[in-house]
C-alpha cells in the first residue's frame, strides 16, 4: 500500500471515529435511560409475571467504560407481591474495547445491602426457575477480569420446604483484589450463619488466596486463615479454625496439602472438647505418594473425668498401588475420679490408593487400669486387631481378640456398603465378669422428684426413626456373665436389623436358676412397637426384692406410706408404650404366694392397656380373666376375673391384708375404678363380686362358744359384748355363698347365706357393707343356732336350738372386731326358757302348752276365739284372771 492510499485509509477511519464519537457524545445527551423505566417494569411484568421496582434513578455512562448506577431496585416473587430479591445499590461499569475480543473487564463492582431468598419446593423446583432462558444455548466462553469486588450488608436465605432446613446469612461483607480465572487473588469476608438442621448460630471470619481454573479442574486455596465462632455441632460457644494451604488439581489426580492446622473447642453437652489436626506436608500424584507425620488429639473434661487420646501416624511412602506408613500409634489416658487408665496400641497401615484398599493387618494393645474398686485395686487387659477396607467395593472385615481380667471376647465384624452399612457379626466369650470390670456398684441416693417431673417426655414413645438405616444380622453366645448378684449363664441370641424391624431372636439364656427363652422386637420406629414372646421355667421374686422387703418390713413400710401424704399416680409410661407380646412362666413365687403356668398376654397402644390373658393357677386353684387400664386422662382399671377352687384365706390376706376366712371357693369378680391414687381407685371401686365357698370357716371367732358363754352371763342381758378377733378360735361353716354390689367403693351384701353344724344362716337375715377405700367392716348377721349343739352342751344347748342371734362384725380389715347383741340374746333365752318351763309343767310341746296355758288359746288369737274340742267356737268372754295370765305371758315372751 503507497502512502496516498494509507493516508485516505486513514482519514477514513479517522471520519468513522469522530462520527462514533459524536454519536457518544450525542447518545450521553440525549439518552436518559429513566424515559424507559416503565416499559422495562411493564415489560417484566408481562415476560416473568413479576414486579420490578425501580426508586430511584438510572445513571448511564458510555466512554470510556459502559457503567450503571442502579439505585435502589426489588424484584418479587412470581406471580406474587412477596419480596424475591432486592438491593439497595448497586454500581458495575465495562471497559468497551475489550469486549471485541470476548473478554470482559470490569472495575471494581460495588453492591450494598441486597437481599434474596431461595426456596426449594417439595418438588424440588426452585422459586427462580422462570428467571432462566430455556431456550438459549450455551455459549463459549468469555474471558472476565473484574478489578474488585466489594459487597457490604448483604443477606441470603435458603429454605427446603420439603425437609423444613432453613439456612440464612446475614451481615455479610465482602472484599477482593483482581479477579480473573486462572490468576489468584486476595479475599476476605466475614458474615452471620444460622442454620436450624443441624442448629448453628455463628460468626465467620475467612481470608485466603484463591485461583480457580474451571475448564482445568484446578483449584487452589494458600494461606488460609478461617474462624467459625458460636453454637455449631450441638455444641455452645464452640470455636473452629482452619489454616493452611490445599491444592486439587482433579485432571491429573493430584492433591497438596501443607501446613493444615484444624481445631476445634467447646462446651458440648456439659463436656468440654477440645480436637486438633495437623498434617505438615501431604503429596497425592500418580508417580509419588508421601506424607509428614499427621497427628491427632482429643482432650475432653467432664463430669465423669478427663480424657487425652493422642493418635499418630508416621511418615507415608508409596506409589498409588502401595503405600506404607511406619505405623500407627495412640496412646490414651483417662482419670474418672479414683479410676485410671492408660493404653497404648500401635500397628503398621498398608494401603492401595489406586484400588482403594486399605489394611491394618495387627493392632495391638494393652491397658493399665487402676481403681480401688476392682476387686485387686488394679487390672491390666490386651487386644489383637485386624482390619481391611476395599472402599471401592465398600467391604470392610475385621477380626478381634480382647482379653481383660477374666474376660475373653473375640468375633469377628463384617461391613457391606458405606452409605447404608449391612453389618455382620459374631462374638463370644466364655465368661463376661462385669463385677472384675465394674468393680462395686455404689448405692444410688434417694431422691424425691416432683410428681411433673419430666412428665411431659414420659408420656411421648421414643423417637427410633435412626434405626430405619440400622442393618444388622449377627449372634453372641457367651458362656456366663457375672454382674454381683446376678449371674448369666449359656447367653445364645441372634440379632438382626432389616430397616423395619430390630430383633432378637432365639433368645436362650439362664438368670441364676430361670431359664429365659423367646423372642423381642421393635418395629415402626417413629413411634416404637415392642413385641415378645418369652417363656421362663421358673422365677423366684424374692431373691431379687430388697432385704428389708425379705425380712417382712415391706408391710410396716407400706403403713408408713400410706400415713404420709400420697403421692399421684404416674402412669404417663403407659402414654407412651406400644407393645404387643406374650409371657409365660412356669411357676412364680413371690412373697409367700406360688404360682403356676402363669400366661400374661400385653397390649398396649396410646394409653390404653389390656392385660388379655391375665391366667395363672394360684392359691390351690385357678384365676382366668383379664384386666385393663386406661392412662388417657384419669387413670381407670377394669378386672374381669373367675377364681376356681382358691384357698381364699391366702387371698384374702395378699390383697386387702384380712385374714377372717379359710377354706376353699369360687369367686368371680367384675369391677371398675378410677381416680388419681391408690386410695382413689378404691373409693370408686364399683362392680360386682360373687362368692361360693364350701368347708371352711370364720376365723377370729367361735359363735357356739361364745352363745354357750353369754348363756352364763344372763346379767349382761341389757348391752351388747363385743371383742377383739382371736385367730385361735373359729366358726366352722359347711357352705357359704354371697354377693357383694360395689358402689363408690363399698361393697353391700344382702344375701348372706351359711350352713354350719351348729347354725344356719339363711338368705335376707344378714346385711352389712365393707368400706373397701376406708379399710372397715360394718355388718350384721343373724344366724339361727340347731338343737345340734345338745353333745357339745346338754340340756342348756338345747335351749339355743332354733334361736336368731344377732353378730356384729365391725372393725378395720386387718383387725376385725366381732359383736353379739346380748340384750336381743337376752330376750331370746327367757322365751326359751320360759318354753321348758312350760313344756316340763304341762307336758307336751311348747306350743301345746303355750295354748294350755291361755286355756286353749294361742297367744296370736284374740281372746274370744278359744279353740272347741268338739270343733265349734265357744263365744265365752275370758275371765280376769286368765286376761292377767295372758298380759303377763305376752310382757314375758315380748309377743
Amino acid at each position: 500500500m503507497n502512502r496516498a492510499l494509507f493516508k485516505k485509509v486513514a482519514y477514513v477511519f479517522a471520519a468513522i471515529l469522530a462520527v462514533l464519537l459524536l454519536l457518544v457524545v450525542y447518545l450521553a445527551a440525549t439518552f436518559n435511560p429513566n424515559d424507559y423505566k416503565s416499559t422495562i417494569i411493564q415489560l417484566v411484568k408481562d415476560k416473568k409475571q413479576r414486579t420490578l421496582d425501580i426508586k430511584g434513578d438510572i445513571k448511564l455512562s458510555f466512554w470510556p467504560k459502559i457503567g450503571a448506577d442502579l439505585g435502589e431496585i426489588s424484584l418479587s416473587e412470581h406471580q406474587s407481591e412477596q419480596q424475591f430479591a432486592a438491593i439497595k445499590s448497586a454500581k458495575v461499569a465495562l471497559a468497551v474495547l475489550p469486549l471485541l475480543k470476548k473478554e470482559i473487564v470490569v472495575d471494581t463492582v460495588y453492591l450494598d445491602g441486597a437481599q434474596v431468598n431461595v426456596i426449594q419446593h417439595a418438588d424440588g423446583s426452585f422459586n427462580f426457575d422462570d428467571l432462566l432462558s430455556k431456550e438459549e444455548e450455551e455459549s463459549q466462553q468469555i474471558n472476565f477480569d473484574v478489578q474488585g469486588i466489594k459487597i457490604t450488608n448483604t443477606e441470603a436465605s435458603f429454605t427446603n420446604e420439603k425437609s423444613g432446613a432453613k439456612y440464612s446469612v446475614d451481615q455479610l461483607n465482602l472484599t477482593t483484589g483482581q479477579v480473573a480465572l486462572k490468576k489468584p487473588f486476595d479475599i476476605a469476608t466475614d458474615f452471620h450463619l444460622m442454620a436450624n438442621q443441624p442448629v448453628v448460630d455463628a460468626k465467620a471470619l475467612i481470608k485466603a488466596n484463591v485461583m480457580a481454573d474451571p475448564e482445568a479442574k484446578h483449584f487452589a486455596i494458600k494461606g488460609l486463615d478461617a474462624q467459625l465462632k458460636g453454637a455449631l455441632l450441638d455444641g455452645q460457644a464452640v470455636t473452629v479454625t482452619a489454616q493452611g494451604g490445599i491444592d486439587v488439581d482433579a485432571a491429573n489426580t493430584a492433591l497438596d496439602v501443607s501446613d493444615l492446622k484444624l481445631a476445634m473447642q467447646g462446651t458440648f453437652k456439659g463436656a468440654e472438647r477440645a480436637v486438633s489436626l495437623q498434617a505438615p506436608a501431604l503429596a497425592v500424584n500418580p508417580q509419588l505418594i508421601s506424607s509428614d507425620k499427621v497427628t491427632l488429639s482429643l482432650k475432653q473434661k467432664d463430669a465423669n473425668g478427663d480424657l487425652d487420646l493422642a493418635v499418630v501416624l508416621a511418615e507415608l511412602k508409596g506409589n498409588q498401588q502401595t503405600v506404607e506408613s511406619k505405623g500407627l500409634t495412640a496412646d490414651v489416658s483417662l482419670n474418672a475420679g479414683a479410676r485410671k487408665v492408660e493404653g497404648h496400641f500401635a500397628s503398621p497401615v498398608t494401603a492401595n490408593l489406586a484400588d482403594l484398599m486399605f489394611e491394618v493387618p495387627a493392632l495391638a494393645g494393652k491397658f493399665d487400669i487402676k481403681d480401688p474398686a476392682l476387686p485387686n485395686g488394679a487390672m491390666q487387659g490386651q487386644f489383637k486387631l485386624a482390619l481391611n477396607a476395599n472402599v471401592k467395593q465398600e467391604q470392610v472385615n475385621s477380626t478381634f481378640d480382647l482379653s481383660l481380667a477374666e474376660t475373653k471376647l473375640n468375633g469377628d465384624v463384617r461391613v457391606a456398603g458405606f452409605a447404608t452399612p449391612h453389618i455382620g457379626f459374631k462374638v463370644h466369650a466364655d465368661t463376661l465378669n462385669l463385677n472384675a470390670l465394674l468393680g462395686k456398684a455404689k448405692p444410688k441416693k434417694e431422691t424425691v422428684a416432683s410428681p411433673n417431673a419430666n412428665r411431659a417426655q414420659a408420656d411421648k414413645p421414643a423417637d427410633l426413626s435412626a434405626l430405619k438405616i440400622l442393618f444388622l444380622d449377627g449372634s453372641i453366645n457367651i458362656g456366663k456373665i457375672l454382674y454381683s448378684p446376678y449371674t448369666l449363664t449359656g447367653l445364645n441370641v441372634g440379632i438382626k436389623a432389616d430397616g423395619q424391624k430390630l430383633a432378637l431372636q432365639g433368645l436362650d439364656v439362664k438368670l441364676d436358676d430361670s431359664r429365659i427363652q423367646g423372642n423381642v422386637g421393635i418395629s415402626q420406629f417413629s413411634k416404637p412397637l415392642y413385641t415378645f414372646d418369652i417363656n421362663i421355667d421358673k422365677l423366684d421374686l424374692n431373691r431379687y426384692l430388697p432385704a428389708e422387703a425379705k425380712a417382712g418390713e415391706a408391710t410396716a413400710k407400706s403403713a408408713e406410706k400410706t400415713a404420709q401424704a400420697e403421692q399421684p399416680l404416674d402412669l404417663s409410661a403407659l402414654k407412651a408404650l406400644n407393645a404387643q407380646g406374650n409371657i409365660r412362666i412356669g411357676w412364680l413365687k413371690y412373697g409367700k404366694t406360688e404360682a403356676k403356668n402363669l400366661n400374661i398376654g400385653l397390649k398396649a397402644q396410646e394409653g390404653l392397656a389390656s392385660l388379655d390373658p391375665l391366667n395363672a393357677d394360684v392359691y390351690q386353684g385357678t384365676v382366668r380373666g383379664a384386666v385393663k387400664l386406661d392412662a388417657r386422662a384419669t387413670p381407670a382399671v377394669t378386672i374381669q376375673q373367675s377364681l376356681q377352687n382358691i384357698a381364699v384365706g391366702p387371698l384374702l390376706v395378699d390383697t386387702i391384708n384380712n385374714d377372717m376366712l379359710s377354706g376353699n371357693g369360687n369367686l368371680n369378680v367384675n369391677v371398675t375404678a378410677q381416680g388419681n391414687s391408690v386410695t382413689a381407685l378404691k373409693k370408686s371401686l364399683g362392680g360386682s363380686v360373687d362368692l361360693r365357698m364350701a368347708d371352711g370357716a370364720v376365723k377370729g371367732f367361735d359363735l357356739a362358744g361364745t352363745i354357750r358363754e353369754a348363756k352364763s352371763k344372763l346379767n349382761l342381758l341389757k348391752g351388747q359384748s363385743s371383742a377383739d378377733a382371736d385367730k385361735s378360735k373359729k366358726t366352722d361353716f359347711s357352705e357359704l355363698t354371697a354377693s357383694f354390689n360395689i358402689k363408690n367403693g363399698v361393697a353391700h351384701n344382702d344375701d348372706l347365706a351359711m350352713k354350719a353344724p351348729v347354725f344356719r344362716l339363711t338368705k335376707g337375715e344378714s346385711k352389712g357393707d365393707i368400706d373397701i377405700g376406708k379399710e372397715q367392716i360394718n355388718y350384721l348377721a343373724k344366724p339361727t343356732l340347731v338343737n345340734s349343739l345338745k353333745g357339745q352342751g346338754g340340756k342348756e344347748a338345747e335351749q339355743l336350738g332354733s334361736l336368731g342371734i344377732p353378730v356384729k362384725v365391725t372393725g378395720s380389715f386387718s383387725a376385725p372386731k366381732f359383736g353379739v347383741d346380748m340384750a336381743a340374746l337376752g330376750q331370746a333365752l327367757a322365751k326359751s326358757v320360759a318354753m321348758d318351763a312350760l313344756t316340763e309343767k304341762i307336758g307336751g310341746d311348747k306350743a301345746e302348752a303355750l295354748k294350755g296355758l291361755l286355756n286353749g288359746k294361742t297367744p296370736g288369737n284374740s281372746g274370744s276365739e278359744a279353740a272347741n274340742p268338739e270343733g265349734g267356737n265357744s263365744t265365752e268372754p275370758a275371765k280376769p284372771v286368765d286376761q292377767l295370765k295372758q298380759k303377763a305371758l305376752k310382757k314375758l315372751l315380748n309377743f
